[in-house]
């Protein structure tokens, strides 16, 4: 029996490679969650330990594509059991502790980066909320929408061009920083609400 919890315990070792830890979590936090937490609040926990993932393998401007391409690796990754999951969920707050933190969020003080995160950060919560609604709860899609709307109306290609992001290289650049930046600030319903979408 002891044997058997002491291979348990070395199972479930985060990894030192801060990537490779932040995939692991991903999948365990969203296993060990499953049934208590929203499943906007799970989308939560993964797109930031994804983007921590993305960070520390230097996905720079490219970090959209990046993250695309995690959401599969991590789906194809071996299944955790449930106890495992679990014995790493402490592991993984401890390692990234504002994935599950619910404390504010404090936003740039410059207002095109702060709306540009608003604008990264809902664009990436709505892919969810479409799949979320498809299941018949459209709460947090109408919410996300309604956040964006006023964001989007913003990035005309006139004011781009004056920031000098008129191609879209340059302005997912930019994008790509301040996201990459925002993972040190909080998770991205912890974002969100700071942008007021709040109730996801």
């Amino acid at each position: 029996m002891l044997t058997l919890f002491a291979l348990m315990l070395q199972t479930a070792a985060l990894d030192t490679d801060t990537a490779k830890a932040a995939k692991t979590c991903a999948q365990a936090l969203v296993i060990a969650s499953a049934g208590t937490d929203s499943p906007m609040r799970l989308t939560s926990h993964f797109t930031h330990l994804a983007m921590h993932a993305a960070r520390a393998e230097g996905a720079g401007a490219k970090l959209f594509d990046r993250l695309n391409a995690l959401s599969d690796e991590i789906s194809k990754q071996p299944d955790l059991s449930p106890e495992n999951a679990k014995l790493l969920a402490p592991q993984c707050d401890k390692r990234f502790p504002l994935t599950r933190s619910t404390a504010p969020v404090r936003l740039p003080a410059d207002p095109f980066r702060r709306d540009t995160l608003c604008f990264g950060t809902l664009s990436l919560l709505q892919g969810a909320a479409q799949e979320i609604g498809k299941d018949g709860d459209s709460a947090p899609l109408n919410k996300i929408a309604a956040g964006l709307k006023p964001l989007s109306d913003k990035m005309t290609d006139a004011e781009l061009a004056k920031r000098g992001l008129a191609d879209d290289g340059a302005f997912m650049k930019a994008l790509s920083d301040v996201m990459i930046a925002s993972i040190d600030m909080g998770n991205p319903l912890g974002v969100a609400a700071a942008c007021g979408v709040t109730g996801l």
